[in-house]
């Protein structure tokens, strides 16, 4: 894992707000270390819990704690589904976190699909929309049940949302459903290959199967939600899976890759994602949210 970045001192006219912790790609599994798909960088798959205990020690021993912890998807390896592991390696990075003394939102990736079906990660403790803040007068801004998103206030003027990058896709989804059968379509327009992971080829690399979008519907919700922000005056931090330009691979789909938010005008909205392909290791960092007198 690279150095972890120590945040720079703060100005005189600067006031610490609050801080959240971040923590991606863990990717645990019982194995031995090993090689990613292009075989070009390595895997600590055992390593990995290590890394995820020494940062919720080191969170939980901070002089101002984070007010809480984002976990942005891939908290197992797919490896466990083929050593019929998935629930055991599960439960033993659940039981890490209980150790953290901060609330942790999950986010899924494509991991998680590799492992589990959709109907069990909704019904599992990766599943943390009790977290979520409800807006008294504003049924607008609850999410449906459709998809894993939800927002909520770690401090006042500030919301995060946590959005569902696999709302579109094949993985974890009935291969008898409407949904999956959509899905599935969508794929097969934009990707003729016969294998469907592989972007060979594609002017859009990113409609390959390891990826997924958003659904019309949830992009309404988050409209609804910024637009309660934008009028309200907050803050806005997005933490999605995936969700960065480059490459193009890991960019979402169908299409779907702009911001949602430029249309509102908003110019304090933030993105927390996953760096997918950077580490595949744990990536452990603090971010400290300030105010700056002007």
């Amino acid at each position: 894992m690279d150095a972890k970045p120590e945040p720079g001192p703060l100005s005189e006219s600067s006031e610490l707000l609050f801080s959240f912790g971040v923590i991606a790609d863990i990717q645990y599994a019982d194995l031995e270390d090993g090689y990613n798909f292009q075989g070009s960088r390595r895997r600590y798959y055992r390593h990995s819990l290590l890394h995820l205990q020494g940062a919720i020690e080191h969170w939980n021993k901070e002089s101002s704690p984070p007010s809480c912890v984002l976990q942005l998807g891939d908290i197992i390896d797919g490896y466990n589904a083929q050593y019929k592991a998935s629930e055991k390696s599960l439960e033993l990075i659940m039981n890490t976190f209980q150790r953290l003394k901060v609330p942790v939102h999950h986010t899924w990736g494509n991991h998680e699909f590799y492992n589990f079906s959709r109907d069990y990660l909704t019904n599992s403790k990766l599943n943390t929309k009790f977290l979520e803040d409800q807006i008294a007068h504003h049924p607008e801004t609850v999410p449906s049940e459709n998809y894993y998103a939800y927002h909520f206030v770690p401090f006042p003027k500030f919301r995060f949302i946590l959005l569902d990058a696999y709302d579109m896709s094949i993985l974890g989804v009935d291969q008898s459903s409407p949904k999956y059968q959509q899905c599935l379509k969508i794929l097969r327009e934009h990707n003729p290959n016969t294998e469907l992971n592989s972007p060979q080829g594609l002017a859009e690399p990113q409609f390959v199967q390891f990826n997924g979008g958003f659904s019309q519907e949830q992009l309404n919700w988050l409209n609804e939600v910024l637009t309660f922000s934008d009028r309200n005056q907050e803050k806005v931090v997005i933490a999605i899976f995936p969700f960065i330009p480059r490459p193009l691979t890991v960019c979402a789909w169908p299409g779907i890759t702009e911001t949602p938010w430029q249309s509102f005008g908003l110019t304090s909205v933030w993105c927390v994602s996953s760096p997918v392909t950077l580490t595949m290791v744990a990536t452990l960092r603090t971010l400290l949210v300030c105010t700056t007198s002007t």
